[in-house]
């Protein structure tokens, strides 16, 4: 029996389709859904952790990690309720957020929150990323403590299997030159 569901997302378009299925089992289930979010410490501030030290500035950070995690967990109850209004109303669910590497807070908040499934939306990569890199569903599935759905987003079909290309010189289909 599901009991709770972690969904994680990155606030994007393409993680809508993971959340709305999560959403769908968790009604079905009638399953608490957790909605998570990781973030990281903004790149600006690892360069420049403080202000020009030559005009008299300060060593103290001008972020906190409560801060972090208030405006991430602030992003997610936005990204919610702009998008899945309606349907969020109807079922127990709390926004999350962790600071650090993306599979590794998802795998800890599944622990932490004693999930019993996993939904989130893979991710379209570029060919090349595909090589070098492993995406974050399949290192997440591999760590996780509990099944992970992963939930592709919806594809657009192509009768003619490629891309297409504009005419050149204004000739249109069907027209005679």
């Amino acid at each position: 029996m599901i009991r709770k569901i972690l969904c994680p997302t990155d606030l994007s378009a393409n993680s809508k389709a993971g959340v709305a299925y999560a959403l769908s089992l968790a009604r079905e289930n009638r399953a608490e859904l957790f909605v998570f979010h990781a973030t990281s410490i903004p790149v600006y501030e690892l360069a420049y952790p403080c202000d020009n030290p030559f005009l008299g500035g300060n060593s103290v950070p001008r972020f906190t990690v409560d801060q972090l995690l208030r405006d991430a967990t602030s992003k997610v109850r936005h990204f919610i309720h702009a998008n899945f209004g309606d349907e969020i109303a109807r079922i127990q669910w709390k926004p999350k957020a962790g600071l650090g590497k993306v599979a590794r807070e998802i795998v800890a908040a599944a622990c932490q929150e004693e999930a019993d499934l996993i939904v989130m939306a893979k991710k379209k990569k570029r060919p090349l990323s595909c090589i070098l890199s492993r995406s974050v569903s399949e290192a997440v599935s591999r760590q996780a403590p509990c099944p992970v759905v992963s939930v592709s987003p919806p594809q657009i079909q192509r009768p003619w299997g490629g891309w297409r290309v504009p005419l050149i010189g204004g000739a249109m289909q069907g027209s005679e030159a």
